[in-house]
Formats: C-alpha cells, structure tokens, sequence
C-alpha cells in the first residue's frame, strides 16, 4: 500500500472553499486536468474526462461536513484501490486548508512513480484553486 497526502493554506473562509469544492459534480470547473464530470446513480457515482480524452469511473463513498471520500474503480492510472478524501478545514475566520489525501496500491510500475503521479494531480488542483 502506498499513500499521498497534500495540502495547501488559503486566506479565504472555509465555508466559501467548501461552496467552491465540496460538490463532487463540480470537479471539473476548479481542477485543470478534469475535462468533465458526469454524475449517476444518484450522485453515487461520477465519471471524469481528463486531458486527453481519458475516463476515470469513481464512487463516491462518503459526504459529509467539510470533505467527501471517493473510490477510483476504473481508470488507467496505474493505481489500484484507490481511495482519496478532500477536506477543508478552518484555520481562523478568513482563513483555511485544504487537505486531499490517497492509499491504493501502485500498478505497473514503481511505487515512487505511482506516489508521484498522485502528489502531482493533487498538487495542481491545490493550486488552481
């Protein structure tokens, strides 16, 4: 098992980042490599087109308070049993951090590529936002 944990500060109340991120079905209008987000069964479960044409099929297995924890059950990522949390978590009135965290098990390759590629996709949505 491997795991990534990043996170990032923010001088914006927790309250109105959790607005911006806290809805799984809007990942693609803040994270740059998510073309679309498609939502089923519910919003149980949503399908993400990356760059590049890719899909990467996710269950959403938990909502609540400030963070949402989701399953990766297909992707071509070489990642398996992906399971990540996104949470934001006040840090004063105007100010927070987001955290987004993952253990799965690396595929095909290394696991300090595996560890990598997930800190980078991570990463970038930190900073796009």
């Amino acid at each position: 098992m491997a795991d990534v944990r990043v996170s990032k500060h923010y001088e914006l109340p927790a309250q109105k980042m959790w607005d911006r991120i806290g809805d799984p079905s809007k990942l693609s209008e803040w994270h740059p490599a998510i073309e679309k987000t498609e939502m089923l069964d519910d919003g149980k479960r949503r399908i993400n087109t990356v760059v590049g044409g890719a899909l990467v099929s996710e269950t959403i297995l938990e909502q609540a308070d400030r963070h949402h924890t989701f399953r990766i059950d297909d992707s071509p990522l070489p990642v398996g049993n992906l399971v990540a949390t996104i949470r934001v978590r006040d840090e004063g009135e105007d100010a927070c951090s987001v955290e987004w965290e993952a253990t799965f098990e690396p595929v095909g390759v290394p696991a300090h590529e595996a560890v990598d590629l997930n800190r980078g996709f991570f990463q970038a949505g930190l900073d796009a936002l």
